[in-house]
């Protein structure tokens, strides 16, 4: 449906106006619609843009910039990390939510929590691609702030 159609189906329901195309809410609306023709594509590419579920260009690397995430790999796998970092929320801190948020950034690692010492320990499978001081970082980040965080790589062969 073109933009001038659309603007009409709306107000007609209201019974405020004639819409019969000689009335001068008609002529404003065809003069909106033909502003709103010029700006369409690009609102629409600002709203797919702007989740990151619909994401695919500019969108994607802004989200990854707020979570300090390289913009690496196909769109579908940044996409899916993003989502699963966007999914933390209070409930989500358990030992397999904590995990998920890792292996979606990147680090593969099993969690060992020790409550008495209010430590947790990241046990890693692989040295991580972006670093392990870059990788204490992103386990600082998002683990609670009561917990300090240690990594421990002894298992990486």
């Amino acid at each position: 449906m073109d933009i001038l159609a659309s603007m009409k189906s709306q107000l007609a329901p209201t019974g405020l106006y004639r819409l019969d195309g000689k009335t001068l809410v008609d002529f404003e609306l065809a003069a909106y619609a033909e502003g709103l023709a010029a700006v369409r594509g690009e609102l629409q590419t600002l709203q797919t843009e702007s989740f990151a579920a619909t994401a695919s260009d500019f969108g994607l690397r802004e989200k990854e910039l707020a979570f300090v995430l390289p913009p690496a790999g196909d769109t579908a796998a940044r996409r899916k990390a993003l989502l699963t970092l966007c999914a933390v929320r209070p409930g989500t801190y358990t030992k397999a939510g904590l995990e998920s948020v890792f292996s979606a950034l990147g680090l593969s690692v099993d969690l060992e929590e020790d409550p008495k010492s209010l430590k947790v320990i990241a046990h890693f499978s692989s040295v991580p691609a972006c670093g392990k001081t870059e990788a204490q970082k992103k386990l600082e980040i998002f683990c609670p702030a009561h917990l300090t965080v240690e990594s421990d790589y002894s298992g990486v062969s």
